[in-house]
């Protein structure tokens, strides 16, 4: 994490390019019959960093996320909440910057499963997401676009109660489309 801030300050010493990423996706599912349910998802990306060549095709970064799924059936809820982070890298396909990758890798990975009945143990581990978005350029510096993305998240370790800790094998993976925003200044 070091080498990568070093990195991000050198860059910014030769004034490279820099961008600020936001990334979205919110859902709402609910059935209503004898016993009703719901699902609803919210995943938060952002990101900052530096383009590192003229002409801001190549960008590395700082990613955070967050993720929620809440599942209701009944009077039954479950939830997963986690928050990631760790370097984001981000390139422009063509020389209009229409269409782009992304990958971030989560060094840090931490979440909380509650599972209705007052267990909520906190899993810890690493992540990667990958992405691939067309952008909609507003102007030559701002894009507004439309992304397909795959997250998956590896726990191996897990703490309940704040004092009980255990190696476990839990991953969780999602795809999921999403509106981003991305300004390159």
């Amino acid at each position: 994490m070091r080498s990568l801030i070093v990195i991000l300050c050198l860059l910014a010493a030769q004034k490279a390019s820099a961008f600020v990423e936001l990334n979205l996706f919110y859902f709402n599912d609910a059935l209503t019959m004898a016993t009703a349910s719901s699902n609803n998802r919210m995943y938060i990306d952002a990101a900052v960093g530096f383009a590192v060549d003229s002409k801001k095709r190549y960008n590395i970064g700082w990613n955070y996320t967050t993720q929620t799924a809440t599942d209701t059936s009944g009077s039954s809820t479950t939830k997963y909440s986690s928050t990631q982070m760790g370097p984001r890298f981000v390139w422009m396909l063509d020389k209009n910057n229409n269409w782009s990758l992304g990958l971030g890798l989560y060094l840090i990975s931490k979440a909380k499963f509650d599972d209705g009945v007052g267990n909520t143990p906190e899993w810890r581990g690493t992540a990667y997401k990958f992405d691939v978005g067309y952008n909609f350029p507003i102007n030559d510096d701002f894009y507004f676009g439309l992304r397909m993305n795959y997250s998956s998240a590896s726990y191996s370790e897990q703490i309940v109660n704040s004092a009980s800790y255990s190696n476990v094998s839990i991953s969780r993976s999602v795809m999921y489309p999403s509106l981003y925003a991305y300004y390159v200044f």
